[in-house]
């Protein structure tokens, strides 16, 4: 039987654990230097008169490359911007009805966009002194019609300012978006989501075992490099949850890991199960349903945390490097 911490140790532990976590995340900058380039063609493409927009696609192309040419096929999928024809579907999509409704919404919304670019920047300048040797992508805004979120390439990172108008956006319930999607669409979630993009692409899931476990500590990772990425925001936006969810998965931390090892699922490589944990959703299958969706990740996150408490010796670069899930859980003693 385990014995009960008295309260002043426990609070001891707690503030040594808090201590450790500031300290960690506490680091000089002021000799990293990068150049993040922003680029809005959510402004320059609207701005272009309709009647000469044909002839303007060629500029479009020089000024943003390669990712004019992923806007065209992946976002708004109107195909090869080199192809005959293009020209007159772009000029379609620019002046359709809805789609200027949206433009003008988020010309209402992000009029500038200063200060996302300077969290960006703050993150990124933060990225690149963890990770020297890694590009910094340029990035550029769009309006995708509601398509994708986030589009990331090499040296590429787009953000479709349409899916950030604020939960209460007229759009969102039209097009019948779940409310709990709706909860992470707000302009607040903009640098956020775009970094935790770009870090999902640069270390990809090593999937050699893959079971539930694992991918909570991978999505654990992700969590915790953004906590030494951006070390002000709030844990919610970091988790994409509101205040009230993440003092429900606080409150619950220990049921829920009881939870899963009851069940056997820790282990489970069922792709429905662990589909149900890491995915957003209502809620997370099993848990009650006023569980947030992703509350396994946030598990994952507390397991990570511990590892590193444990761990002081271990870089972050380390810890993202690793991807041996097994022994970072082991090595954790996570028990809530």
């Amino acid at each position: 039987m385990i014995k009960k911490l008295a309260p002043v140790l426990v609070l001891t532990l707690a503030l040594l654990n808090s201590c450790s976590n500031k300290n960690r995340f506490d680091i000089d900058v002021s000799d990293v230097s990068i150049d993040l380039e922003v680029k809005r063609l959510d402004q320059d493409l609207f701005e272009i008169d309709p009647a000469s927009l044909t002839e303007e696609i060629p500029e479009l192309i020089d000024n943003y490359g390669e990712f004019f040419e992923l806007y065209s096929y992946r976002v708004i999928r109107l195909g090869n911007p080199y192809a005959k024809g293009f020209g007159d579907s772009l000029v379609n999509f620019v002046t359709n009805y809805h789609i200027n409704l949206i433009s003008e919404k988020v010309k209402e919304v992000f009029p500038d966009f200063e200060s996302y670019e300077q969290e960006l920047i703050s993150s990124f300048t933060r990225y690149k002194y963890y990770f020297p040797e890694r590009d910094i992508p340029t990035v550029y805004t769009y309006i995708g019609g509601f398509n994708q979120s986030i589009v990331v390439a090499d040296s590429i990172l787009g953000i479709g300012l349409d899916k950030y108008l604020g939960e209460d956006c007229e759009f969102y319930d039209r097009l019948g978006i779940a409310n709990y999607m709706q909860q992470s669409m707000n302009p607040e979630n903009v640098p956020v989501d775009a970094l935790r993009a770009w870090i999902l692409t640069e270390f990809v899931y090593n999937d050699k075992v893959d079971n539930l476990v694992n991918n909570m500590v991978y999505q654990g990772k992700i969590q915790y490099l953004l906590d030494a990425l951006m070390p002000e925001l709030q844990d919610s936006l970091k988790m994409g949850f509101t205040a009230e969810q993440t003092r429900w998965c606080i409150q619950n931390e220990k049921q829920m890991w009881n939870y899963l090892i009851e069940n056997k699922l820790l282990f489970s490589t069922d792709y429905m199960t662990i589909n149900k944990h890491i995915n957003p959703a209502p809620f997370t299958s099993g848990y009650p349903q006023d569980s947030p969706g992703r509350a396994s990740v946030w598990l994952g996150w507390q397991i990570v945390k511990a590892y590193m408490d444990r761990k002081p010796e271990v870089s972050v670069k380390d810890l993202m490097l690793d991807d041996d899930y097994q022994k970072i859980l082991s090595e954790s003693r996570y028990e809530p």
